[in-house]
């Protein structure tokens, strides 16, 4: 028996709701941006994820203007709190919901990487190219206390600024096997 879902991990355990939040991941996106960046999604498909994705307080809708006769909206993706599950949503989840979300992940990453090496510009941005992995020795404490600072760290870096260009940092902490 698997154990009751939580309705935010419903929501962002769709892969077309996953794909379309990556997107907004860092930055302002309109629904005509996300049509561009994920042609192979029917609009109107495209359309039902992204409203549900605002209405469960996922995307955030941050300007509206008219043109031509219909409304085109600017989402966002607040990375401190959007999308993320909490203590208590995510023990909700069963191992295969776990395992779901952790395959998403990994398949965005690997998407993200292939269109990277698709550019064919990889010498010239090899200094923004790390993997790696690092074996930590924390107790709970101590591990609460390493993701609060990463994301005080990086909080002056999470809003889109003129001059700056986008780089995705995905950052993983398993329990050793």
């Amino acid at each position: 028996m698997t154990e009751p879902s939580t309705p935010l991990a419903d929501l962002l355990l769709h892969p077309v709701r996953w794909r379309i939040t990556q997107r907004a991941l860092g930055r302002e996106v309109t629904t005509t941006d996300l049509k561009a960046e994920l042609p192979d999604i029917p609009v109107t498909t495209l359309y039902r994820h992204v409203a549900a994705l605002i209405e469960g307080g996922v995307l955030t809708v941050v300007r509206e203007r008219k043109i031509r006769g219909t409304t085109e909206r600017t989402l966002t993706l607040d990375q401190a709190t959007g999308g993320r599950l909490s203590d208590a949503e995510a023990r909700a989840m069963s191992p295969d919901q776990h395992r779901q979300a952790f395959l998403l992940l990994l398949t965005a990453l690997a998407a993200d990487f292939d269109r990277m090496l698709a550019r064919g510009d990889l010498a010239d941005h090899i200094h923004q190219l790390s993997y790696s992995q690092l074996a930590l020795y924390v107790d709970d404490d101590d591990l609460t206390e390493l993701r609060n600072r990463i994301l005080a760290a990086f909080r002056p870096y999470l809003d889109e600024q003129p001059g700056k260009q986008r780089v995705t940092w995905s950052l993983f902490s398993l329990p050793d096997t």
